[in-house]
């Protein structure tokens, strides 16, 4: 029986737990005619036969109805508690997984609905990332290993937050201030929901009102992080700030040098060599010294130089 008119939500293989029954169905995409097709039944369990099939077919996609993404998520985070804790589990897989809930839950945030609980399961997020860190200095190399390469709002959100963070640890951030900094990159850019998608996925260059348009985003990310519940001071300034330049012409609010919070320093430093870093429709990715050589040379007034010496150091120290 074939899949083609009912809703579904993109899922990932690595996420699925061995051995486990699923309360839910699960499908993948044909390739030769992109029929979907069920993996899973409702109540299959996840086992070597089945992933025999999945070698044999070379399956690398698979999704979950719309409906039962919220349970997917719970089985994911479920299946984290299971391995965090596990030696015989590499950091690699752990990143993998952590990726996979990262994406999948900003992916929701900014294409469905927000609401208080997504929130929750990002802080949640950034804290097993803080604790995977913390307990394995190597665990920063498994984290950039899983790193996107293609650049999509919600992946860019997952990407700036690892190097956030892998950052933050190499420059001794206290626990707390690596949490919120890793936060900060998850959500930097969550104001684009409230930009218009066309404007968003443009791909000449903006209008003037489309560009004052795109301006107002990291101000709508922080009323959204209000009305979600969210009380953190610095988190809202690291947001707001992300854009802002040193020498006045960044947005919104046109600060200096000495007007911007050192850490919104560090998260524009993320976030644009994560721009520069990974493709998109209308450019090829940059390689890593190509993005640090334009961020030296040509932003050398704009983003601050120290900082970007030390995150080449930190990138350089056997991260790439």
């Amino acid at each position: 029986m074939s899949y083609k008119k009912i809703k579904l939500s993109h899922a990932s293989l690595k996420t699925l737990d061995p051995y486990h029954k699923y309360n839910y169905p699960i499908y993948y995409k044909r390739d030769s005619d992109g029929i979907f097709k069920k993996l899973l039944d409702k109540g299959d369990t996840y086992n070597e036969k089945i992933q025999q099939y999945i070698k044999n077919k070379n399956i690398k996609h698979i999704f979950v109805l719309y409906e039962d993404h919220e349970e997917y998520q719970h089985d994911i985070e479920n299946y984290l508690k299971k391995i965090k804790d596990d030696s015989n589990v590499s950091n690699i897989k752990k990143s993998e997984i952590l990726h996979e809930l990262a994406s999948d839950l900003m992916y929701d945030m900014l294409d469905g609905e927000l609401n208080p609980k997504k929130i929750i399961q990002a802080n949640n997020v950034v804290n097993d990332k803080v604790d995977l860190l913390l307990s394995d200095h190597n665990a920063v190399k498994a984290m950039l290993k899983v790193t996107s390469h293609d650049y999509y709002t919600y992946t860019h959100s997952v990407n700036v937050s690892t190097y956030a963070l892998g950052f933050g640890s190499f420059l001794k951030l206290t626990d707390q201030q690596l949490r919120t900094l890793g936060m900060a990159g998850m959500m930097h850019d969550l104001g684009k929901k409230k930009i218009p998608s066309e404007i968003i996925n443009k791909k000449g260059k903006l209008s003037d009102d489309e560009f004052k348009t795109m301006r107002s985003h990291p101000t709508f990310g922080v009323d959204l992080l209000k009305e979600l519940g969210e009380t953190n001071n610095l988190l809202f300034d690291i947001v707001e700030q992300h854009h802002e330049k040193l020498d006045g012409t960044g947005y919104p609010h046109q600060r200096t040098a000495k007007d911007i919070h050192p850490f919104a320093k560090i998260m524009a430093v993320c976030d644009i060599f994560d721009a520069l870093t990974t493709k998109r429709s209308y450019k090829p990715a940059m390689k890593s010294y190509d993005a640090f050589s334009l961020m030296r040379h040509s932003m050398n007034n704009e983003i601050d130089q120290k900082i970007l010496e030390q995150f080449i150091k930190f990138m350089s120290k056997g991260s790439l």
